[in-house]
């Protein structure tokens, strides 16, 4: 579990905004940083969209060239997100949660991801924000993505809520990512800035305590609309290939210095591979829309 005192904490917001809806589009950088063995630090210009599940019909309805439940030319899809099928995103995290004896909250839920385009997504990772009826955040699903295939969610449900809108969480790390990161004996430490105007979420890998490697998605609001979605696109265009070339292009320098290079191991019970959850012994199970089983204190974040 996280560490962090439960309770009733300040009202923190993911984009409690004065604007008639709370979804957003929110662009700036992605940035990732090694410390250990080789320093190499790298950033690219990337956006990312905030979404009020409550908010997707209407947004599909008023903005030109995002879709919810039709294809257009950005889109958001059920099936992308929790598990392969349509069910709906809400009762996907609800039945999840409910599986690891965590009831969803009864106020919004909102998910900063990057958007389908042109028929294309990757996401290395989404953050699902459940908040409390009175706007405050409850808990943050951080659900992982590889470039195998392969998914796996962490449940933060304990937060340390700092002043300004600063929370931090922590995990243990259980999934696979990069070839050049070992999985044993690594702990994430989450930091999110929550404000109306700005999204930061940061994550630092660390090794008994020490930083080895950390990423940044920082953010500034532009309103959904369809001006500011297509100004966004004319400034980030190709967004899914070019993150998942970066992602190759940074794999490829760092083998070519000779990083130790981490086989990719199976992934994890309660995960996803290719859209079917994973049994125990690593592989897949037949039944591709399923939701992953309880993964008992493995899918939540300890300290």
């Amino acid at each position: 579990m996280v560490g962090g005192a439960r309770g009733q904490p300040p009202r923190c917001p993911v984009a409690d905004v004065t604007d008639r809806r709370a979804s957003g589009l929110y662009v700036g950088w992605t940035r990732h940083r090694r410390v250990r063995t080789v320093e190499r630090s790298f950033r690219y210009r990337t956006f990312h969209a905030l979404l009020d599940l409550d908010e997707l019909d209407a947004l599909e309805a008023e903005v030109v060239g995002f879709g919810y439940r039709r294809p257009a030319l950005t889109r958001f899809r059920d099936r992308d997100h929790l598990g392969a099928g349509d069910t709906p995103a809400r009762a996907k995290l609800a039945r999840w949660l409910a599986t690891n004896g965590v009831t969803l909250p009864d106020g919004p839920v909102r998910v900063l991801t990057n958007l389908r385009m042109l028929g294309h997504v990757f996401d290395p990772v989404s953050w699902w924000f459940c908040h409390h009826r009175d706007g405050s955040l409850a808990l943050v699903v951080a659900e992982v993505n590889n470039t195998f295939g392969e998914s796996y969610w962490y449940l933060l449900d304990e937060l340390e809520h700092g002043p300004g809108g600063v929370v931090h969480a922590r995990a243990s790390k259980r999934f696979h990512v990069s070839p050049f990161l070992p999985i044993a004996g690594l702990d994430y430490r989450f930091t999110f800035v929550l404000r109306a105007d700005r999204v930061v979420a940061h994550i630092d890998v660390e090794e008994a305590g020490e930083r080895v490697f950390d990423a940044t998605q920082t953010g500034t609001r532009r309103p959904f609309t369809t001006r500011g979605l297509l100004a966004t696109l004319a400034t980030n265009p190709l967004l899914p290939l070019r993150t998942v070339a970066l992602i190759h292009l940074q794999a490829l320098r760092l083998f070519v210095r000779r990083v130790r290079f981490h086989r990719k191991p199976p992934p994890p019970a309660g995960g996803l591979s290719r859209g079917r959850p994973v049994r125990p012994d690593g592989l897949p199970e037949a039944d591709r829309t399923a939701i992953p089983p309880a993964g008992d204190a493995e899918h939540r974040a300890s300290a």
